[in-house]
């Protein structure tokens, strides 16, 4: 993601750090083309294959069902997330400062802006193709990797998973060798460096339009 250079976080839009044109979309897309898989790469594949049928539902193509339609895909991709790992990786020491409601809030801004990013791009769904190229596991994490084919582009994509009680969530995804946690990271030490971390998630709370009893007291 490029870097933007703040003047001062008193006279400046909340920056579009949540806009991945690509990435977190890329879980749910595509038709598969499967090598011999395990449970991490089934886990990824029964997502996609949620959001395909979804997306493929005519009643739910109606204009006056579009917020149904969005609400159930922020669901299906909710339940393959980990968005507390997501957090903790992409704050950094940051989030060793937070209370427990300062992190339940953060993770529900993360969470909004998040789908905010990639709702858009998989309603827009083109029909990629994914082949699954193999998988990793070692402790409890896992790492499958993917060739993403389009007409206009390939890409190699490694979805980072965590064993949470027997069920394979993503925490971070790694498309041509750039990171998306990494990405964020560097992101919120750059804000942070400007501004307060109170600062960062007010301008976060104005993105997401987060309900006022939501927040952290």
């Amino acid at each position: 993601m490029p870097c933007r250079t703040f003047a001062s976080p008193a006279h400046v839009s909340t920056p579009q750090w949540l806009a991945i044109p690509a990435l977190a979309a890329l879980l749910v897309l595509g038709t598969h083309v499967s090598a011999l898989a395990g449970p991490p790469t089934d886990a990824v594949k029964g997502t996609s294959e949620k959001v395909v049928r979804l997306l493929n539902d005519e009643a739910l193509k109606l204009p006056e069902r579009a917020n149904e339609r969005r609400q159930r895909l922020v669901e299906i991709v909710a339940e393959r997330f980990n968005y507390e790992e997501m957090c903790r990786r992409s704050l950094g020491e940051q989030w060793l400062k937070l209370k427990e409601a300062e992190k339940q809030e953060f993770i529900a801004l993360f969470q909004m802006l998040l789908a905010k990013s990639y709702a858009t791009k998989v309603e827009g769904y083109a029909g990629e193709k994914v082949q699954y190229l193999g998988e990793r596991l070692a402790n409890g994490y896992a790492e499958v990797r993917a060739r993403i084919s389009s007409a206009k582009q390939e890409l190699l994509v490694d979805f980072r998973l965590v064993d949470r009680a027997g069920d394979w969530l993503v925490y971070d995804i790694v498309v041509d060798g750039i990171s998306l946690v990494s990405s964020y990271r560097g992101q919120f030490a750059r804000m942070l460096r400007l501004w307060s971390y109170g600062d960062l998630v007010e301008r976060m709370r104005q993105t997401a339009d987060l309900p006022l009893q939501a927040r952290a007291q």
